[in-house]
C-alpha cells in the first residue's frame, strides 16, 4: 500500500484553496460587472426620458451630450469585461463601436464613416477618460459638421507612432464657425487630456475640421 506524504496533502489542499479563492473572486467580479452595467443603463434611461420631456432646445442638447458620455463609459465597461485581460483596453475596438453607434443613432444615410484602425491597447485605468475625449470629438463631428440636407464623411484613424497613440478624426463638413467660443465639450476635452498627459490639436481640414489626439503609451495613470 502506497502512503501519501503529508507534503502532497498540503500541496493539494493549497491548490484547492487557491481554486476556491479564484472562483469566489470571479463570481464577485461578475456581480460587480452586472451591477455597474445595470446602474449605467438606469442613468442612460433617465437621461433619455428627461431629454424627450424637455422642450428647451439648449437643455435638450446638453442632456444629449450627457447621454453620449454615459454611453461612452458604458461601452468602455462592456469592452473591458469582454476581454480576457481586464487590465488592457483596445482603443480601436472601442472606436469602431463608438463611431458605429453615433452615426447609426442619427438615422441619416448621407453620413458615411471610414475607419482605419490599427490594434492599440492602453491601460484600463486610462480607458474612461480617453473614451470621453473621443466621444466629445466624434460627437461634435456628427452633430455639428453636417446640417440637415448636407451629408458627408467622417474619417477616423488609430495608429501607433513610436511611444504614443495617434488618433485622427476628420470630417468634410461646414468647418468651424468664425469666432466661435469654446463650449463645455472643449473644456471637458482639455481637462481630460491634461489628466491623460495627452495632446489634442484642432485644425481646418479645408473643408471641414481635423482633430488629432496624441496619447503617450506610458504615463498619465
Amino acid at each position: 500500500m502506497t502512503e501519501t506524504s503529508p507534503l502532497s496533502i498540503d500541496g493539494a489542499d493549497h491548490t484547492a484553496a487557491l481554486e476556491r479563492a479564484l472562483e469566489q473572486k470571479t463570481a464577485l467580479l461578475h456581480e460587480v460587472d452586472h451591477r455597474v452595467k445595470n446602474n449605467l443603463q438606469l442613468i442612460a434611461s433617465l437621461l433619455l426620458l428627461q431629454t424627450r420631456r424637455t422642450a428647451d432646445p439648449g437643455a435638450r442638447e446638453a442632456l444629449r451630450g450627457m447621454l453620449e458620455r454615459v454611453n461612452a463609459v458604458a461601452t468602455v465597461h462592456r469592452r473591458l469585461f469582454q476581454n480576457e485581460d481586464v487590465q488592457r483596453f483596445d482603443v480601436s475596438e472601442f472606436v469602431r463601436d463608438l463611431v458605429g453607434d453615433m452615426v447609426g443613432a442619427t438615422g441619416r444615410e448621407d453620413l458615411r464613416a471610414h475607419l482605419d484602425l490599427e490594434p492599440v491597447a492602453v491601460s484600463a485605468a486610462r480607458a474612461a477618460p480617453l473614451a470621453l475625449v473621443l466621444s466629445e470629438v466624434v460627437g461634435n463631428a456628427v452633430r455639428h459638421a453636417f446640417p440637415d440636407g448636407q451629408g458627408g464623411d467622417i474619417h477616423v484613424t488609430v495608429g501607433r507612432d513610436d511611444s504614443q497613440v495617434r488618433i485622427e478624426i476628420t470630417d468634410n463638413g461646414v468647418g468651424r464657425a468664425p469666432g466661435c467660443a469654446d463650449g463645455f465639450g472643449s473644456t471637458v476635452i482639455q481637462l481630460l487630456c491634461r489628466q491623460l498627459k495627452a495632446t489634442c490639436l484642432t485644425e481646418d481640414a479645408e473643408p471641414g475640421v481635423r482633430v488629432k489626439v496624441f496619447l503617450p503609451l506610458n504615463g498619465g495613470g
